[in-house]
């Protein structure tokens, strides 16, 4: 009789023990057919369980893993206020970044806005990136600071009847300028406030802003805007906030003029503290090096 396997488990010498299967004496035959078939069961399993278990294996390496949630970014800004106090939305520019930084970053942007002053205060003590902050030698000693994201222009917004031009700082001799606190206009000017002209200082209403130009209690403010439109922007801010006075419902015409030569050009940042962590400012970095090699920086700022 010929049997499955190659020998015995309980061999002690495969060759002699193998010689023996299949010689039996009929007194030993019942006994060795147990041994036998129980030997035959357990060679059965190992060899069933070595085929199932690499194939098992196999199968949970392929199994996908849960998407993960990507990590929340919390990025500052300053609110901007319209002339019902109400808080005025985001531009589509920065919409776009923001998108495009989520989906090229894998993080999720988690956008607070408040008064400029607190955003500096918040942003220094690490609640969060800022958004649109410049350089200046006083902020490089509190904070870290990304690739530029694009480039500010600062204009000065007058009332279109009064004689008042720039084109250099020696005509803000003598003027009252409204700025808001906490914010800077490049070095060149932030160095005359107080000195070369007076400040009116705003809050972040800038309808409150433009209130107080036709009051008459100052001859201009700053506005910060990257768009070179200059008409089609004038024509929005009188849209906004001309259409409350008598004046422009009878006139028609643009109560608010923008200047035509920006104050400067200044670069606008990302930011956070020096004692935070700037792993994920490295991160956007990287993200804003790409964007403006392949062009998606500047189509997003175009308009």
């Amino acid at each position: 009789m010929f049997h499955l396997g190659d020998y015995p488990p309980d061999s002690a010498s495969g060759v002699g023990n193998y010689a023996r299967i299949g010689y039996k004496n009929k007194s030993t035959s019942s006994l060795e057919n147990g041994i036998l078939f129980t030997s035959l069961q357990s060679l059965l399993i190992c060899t069933v369980v070595s085929f199932i278990l690499p194939i098992q294996q196999a199968s949970a390496k392929h199994i996908p893993s849960a998407k993960t949630t990507p990590p929340v970014v919390a990025v500052l800004m300053p609110e901007q206020k319209g002339d019902r106090d109400q808080i005025l939305p985001l531009t589509k520019n920065v919409l776009q970044l923001f998108n495009y930084i989520e989906s090229s970053a894998n993080v999720k942007i988690d956008i607070r806005r408040y008064p400029w002053r607190r955003v500096l205060h918040n942003g220094e003590n690490g609640e969060g990136l800022i958004f649109g902050i410049y350089k200046t030698p006083e902020r490089l000693k509190i904070f870290h600071f990304s690739e530029p994201v694009y480039s500010d222009k600062v204009w000065l917004v007058k009332r279109c009847e009064d004689n008042f031009n720039f084109n250099s700082m020696s005509d803000l001799k003598g003027k009252t300028i409204g700025i808001v606190q906490g914010s800077s206009a490049g070095d060149e000017f932030d160095k005359q406030v107080n000195v070369l002209f007076k400040a009116e200082y705003n809050t972040s209403s800038l309808a409150g802003r433009f209130s107080k130009l036709y009051q008459k209690r100052m001859d201009a403010f700053l506005l910060y805007e990257p768009r070179t439109n200059l008409k089609e922007v004038q024509k929005e801010l009188n849209q906004l906030y001309a259409a409350e006075f008598d004046e422009y419902k009878k006139k028609k015409t643009d109560l608010f003029c923008i200047l035509p030569r920006p104050i400067s050009i200044i670069d606008a940042h990302f930011a956070t503290g020096l004692n935070y962590d700037k792993d994920i400012l490295e991160k956007i970095d990287k993200v804003l090096i790409q964007a403006r090699k392949n062009g998606e920086l500047e189509r997003i700022f175009a308009k």
